[in-house]
């Protein structure tokens, strides 16, 4: 599993990458960035379970170190006291989830794009 920092690096370069624009009009660079996003989903899927580690293992030591002062709680007020001591980590989660969507709704724009450029080829040579 990775550390916070190669989290972040990883979740950086997938930014990175879903932010570089492509011109629709080339048809081979939307192939390029698509290719490009299916080869980064691994890194996605690999980010997102680190990122999920690094929550449970701090619910763990949250729940560890302030176990005596929740136990004047209730459970929905326990849950809450979890999460809130966990913001940060539960953010980079979060992000890294956002970012494993974004890959795949953009994969589906690229294949769209491609489709129609298909179609389109088909129907000037019909002409």
């Amino acid at each position: 599993m990775k550390s916070l920092p190669e989290i972040t690096q990883a979740l950086n370069a997938i930014r990175a990458l879903l932010d570089t624009d492509v011109s629709t009009a080339i048809i081979e660079d939307v192939q390029t960035k698509l290719i490009q996003l299916t080869q980064i989903m691994g890194l996605s899927a690999e980010t997102m379970a680190s990122a999920k580690k690094l929550v449970d293992e701090k619910e763990i030591e949250v729940f560890v170190s302030k176990s005596t002062d929740m136990e004047k709680f209730s459970p929905s007020v326990q849950v809450r006291f979890l999460k809130a001591h966990c913001k940060d980590e539960s953010a980079i989660y979060e992000y890294a989830e956002r970012l494993n969507a974004s890959i795949t709704h953009s994969i589906n724009s690229m294949i769209q794009v491609i489709s129609l450029y298909k179609t389109e080829l088909q129907n000037s040579m019909k002409q």
